[in-house]
This record gives structure tokens, C-alpha cells and sequence, in this order.
């Protein structure tokens, strides 16, 4: 499961940090979200936001990078909820045109499997990870987010497995 590297002018060393935490931050909204492809979808626009926004980043008021990132998660997992579909504008902001991922079922049930694993998280990023957890919309709510087209499932897949 890849993600999407971003392409701002401060990409190399956003795409290097997320090369190294994607797999937390995917399962992080995924343990919130509930859904694998959805979250998988989120986890790609979290990307392209952390990527545009990597210069605000302040760690004297944000603390930890993997913190500010969870919050940038929250803001964005209601957002999604509010619209009922994840967004795309990051994904979208001067791009011709977005890549559009096909997931399979095994990709579904790997990102399952992560969020299901204990992350390793300091202290700061852990209270933002709670924080997330407690802030979340309704779990109907998120049980009716769609994903944004961006993201799909093999079409012989028809269920997410886990």
C-alpha cells in the first residue's frame, strides 16, 4: 500500500517523513473511521494536507510532528463526515489530474491488520490519537461516509475482509 508523495516545494522532506509514518497515521484514521477503504482514502488526502501545510508545522505550539499530524486527521475526518465523502481538494490542488488507486481485498485486510497492531507513539502523539478517538463522528455517521472516487475496490472484491 503506497501512498501519494506530495508536490509542494517542501516535498522531499514531507514525502521522506511520511515514508517512514504512513502506515501510522493510515492506521490510526482507520481505527477511527472503521471502514478500510475509506480510511485508505483519507490516509492519501492526510498525506497531500501534511504535504501542503508542512512549513506550519510548529513545535513549540503543535508539539510532536505525528501529534500535529493527528490533528490534522481529526479536522479532517469530520470534515469528511460533515460532507458524508472523504475530500480531495489536497489531492486535487494543482494536480491535471489525481491518480485513482484500485485496492484489493488483501490491501483492505492488511490495513485491517495495522490498525489492529499497538502503534508506537510518543506521549504527545498519543493523547492526539485519544483525542481523535473521543472526538470522532458517530459511528452511523462514518458507517454512511463514502469513499471519493479517488479510491476503489477491485470490483471482484466485493466486501472488505476484516
Amino acid at each position: 500500500m503506497g501512498h501519494d508523495e506530495p508536490s509542494t516545494p517542501h516535498a522531499a522532506p514531507a514525502a521522506s517523513w511520511l515514508q517512514t509514518h504512513a502506515g501510522i497515521l493510515f492506521a490510526a484514521v482507520r481505527r477511527v473511521v472503521g471502514d478500510s477503504l475509506c480510511a485508505y482514502d483519507l490516509g492519501l488526502e492526510l498525506s497531500a494536507l501534511i504535504g501542503h501545510r508542512w512549513n506550519s508545522f510548529d513545535p513549540g505550539g503543535d508539539g510532536t510532528r505525528m501529534a500535529w499530524a493527528l490533528r490534522l486527521a481529526i479536522q479532517l475526518v469530520d470534515r469528511a463526515a460533515e460532507r458524508g465523502a472523504v475530500p480531495t481538494g489536497e489531492r486535487c490542488r494543482g494536480a491535471a489530474e489525481p491518480e485513482v488507486r484500485t485496492l484489493s481485498r488483501e490491501d483492505l485486510h492488511q490495513l485491517s491488520e495495522l490498525a489492529r497492531t499497538p502503534l508506537d507513539l510518543d506521549d504527545d502523539a498519543g493523547d492526539a490519537l485519544a483525542a481523535m478517538e473521543r472526538s470522532a463522528p458517530s459511528p452511523g455517521m462514518l458507517s454512511r461516509l463514502a469513499p471519493s472516487g479517488l479510491v476503489t475496490r477491485l470490483a471482484s472484491d466485493v466486501r472488505e475482509d476484516g
